[in-house]
């Protein structure tokens, strides 16, 4: 026996120690998620998204500006820039109703009702999202009445875990949000945390840096939804996501520094302007007791007595913004360029014709091609829903139907240019590809034309009737 082995713990001591510590270093579910979130609620990605709604409203970094001095003035000075680059893509995107183009009369019927303003609307609201913090989600459920809805969920509340490289397939996600609650009649703030998996929900409170289960809000159901107070699971997490691009980053990003600059340049410039008196008094051998009596007399007089050798002259401030309107003017250039957007106070755009116009509009088209064709991947996921819904509720099998989805932009023309290529194209194009391409015109150009070509119609009629009176029936018979 080696001497080693008298101080040796014996072997089943020594397997129930190594089964004790793989034990205990096992990190359940909970744990996991506690940490993931907690690494969420601190992340760049999470600020970038806060960050990007903010400066959509305008509470922009300026507002934090500090002056130590208190006699100076400290202008803050914030411009929205952010509110319209967004709204102009969304404006020139989404304003419209999109098209549903299938061959299926019946489903094309429902896919109208179904997209109807409400839905649109907060389509709409998920695009201006996206472009703020980079990805917008919307999650299905099923309202009181038991129709299939859709509810947007803040994007810095949603932590997804993906299932692919591209970030197509949602595999769980998790809703973090705080609320607040009454505890021992005060009021506290919770944190709550949704876990959306394949087998259903499960609800927790964040307390101390561990997950606890919220049993008043359901803690862990094995469904998605109720149906007549059935339990079901989605084949799909349910959880839609609309991006404003490929690499999920918000317009910010690109423009933050830029409207920072502009912000602190317009605002140093303002406390400037407020802060240089337009001149000052120079006094030699002032006759008075103090300044006070000086600037009395002046107004009061218009003039001030002084000693012998005095004199009394005014030193006039002059103020260098030539400069700072130069820098002013390249920030919002590239500001616009960057954001790809249009500045629309351009002297020129009024006058643009229509290529000079598509020119000017390149940039905001580009991006706007990037998002639709985000757009169109996500609600192709919606139709997923929309469609199994359908075919649960006994409403038909669609889901092996295809739909190409059309958004019909809102773009910027030179109507008179355009009303005369519409005029010379008559005897070249038929009448109805002329109308569609006329700037006035809308779907109800055809009824009203159709109601128009009617009235016409019973005008002639009427003339004819005039024209020719119907015989009386004896003339008929004498006639014959």
């Amino acid at each position: 026996m080696l001497i080693e082995d008298l101080f040796r713990a014996p072997w089943h001591e020594r397997m129930v120690s190594v089964i004790t510590d793989m034990v205990e270093n096992v990190i359940t579910d909970e744990e996991m998620l506690a940490q993931e979130v907690q690494e969420w609620l601190k992340s760049e990605r999470r600020q970038n998204m806060i960050t990007g709604g903010l400066y959509y409203l305008n509470k922009t970094a300026i507002l934090e500006k500090e002056q130590p001095l208190d006699w100076k003035a400290n202008q803050q000075l914030s411009h929205g820039f952010a509110k319209k680059l967004v709204d102009q893509k969304i404006g020139y995107l989404l304003s419209k109703e999109p098209t549903f183009g299938t061959e299926n009369e019946a489903y094309r019927e429902i896919m109208i009702d179904t997209f109807d303003r409400g839905l649109l609307k907060k389509i709409k609201n998920v695009g201006k999202e996206a472009i703020n913090k980079g990805i917008a989600y919307l999650h299905p459920y099923f309202n009181e009445r038991g129709d299939l809805s859709f509810t947007k969920f803040p994007s810095e509340q949603i932590l997804p875990f993906w299932g692919d490289n591209e970030h197509m397939e949602v595999t769980a996600f998790l809703r973090v949000y705080d609320q607040d609650i009454y505890m021992n009649r005060k009021k506290e703030t919770q944190t709550k945390v949704e876990y959306y998996h394949s087998g259903g929900v499960t609800y927790y409170v964040l307390e101390a840096g561990k997950l606890k289960l919220d049993v008043p809000a359901g803690a862990d159901q094995n469904y998605h939804f109720l149906i007549n107070g059935e339990p079901y699971v989605w084949e799909r997490i349910p959880l839609i996501h609309f991006k404003y691009n490929e690499e999920e980053q918000p317009l910010i990003d690109s423009i933050k520094s830029l409207v920072d600059n502009y912000n602190l340049q317009a605002s140093t410039n303002a406390d400037l302007l407020a802060d240089i008196p337009k001149f000052i008094y120079k006094i030699v051998n002032y006759g008075g007791a103090d300044l006070a009596e000086f600037i009395s007399d002046l107004q009061k007089y218009r003039a001030v007595k002084t000693d012998t050798g005095g004199d009394v002259d005014k030193l006039q401030a002059d103020i260098e913004t030539e400069a700072v309107e130069k820098e002013l003017a390249r920030t919002r250039r590239a500001i616009y360029e960057f954001g790809r957007g249009v500045d629309t106070k351009d002297e020129d755009l009024g006058n643009a014709s229509g290529k000079a116009m598509e020119h000017r509009y390149a940039d905001l088209d580009l991006d706007c091609n990037v998002l639709e064709t985000e757009m169109q991947s996500s609600i192709e996921h919606m139709l997923w829903f929309i469609n199994h819904h359908l075919l649960m509720t006994g409403q038909g099998d669609f889901t092996e139907e295809t739909v190409n989805i059309i958004f019909n932009r809102d773009i910027i023309i030179n109507e008179t240019e355009a009303i005369e290529n519409c005029s010379k194209s008559v005897g070249i194009l038929d009448d109805r590809t002329i109308r569609e391409n006329h700037p006035w015109y809308t779907e109800e150009v055809e009824e009203r034309l159709e109601n128009q070509e009617a009235e016409i119609q019973k005008e002639i009629e009427r003339e004819y009737e005039k024209a020719f009176p119907p015989k009386d029936p004896e003339e008929v018979k004498a006639d014959e």
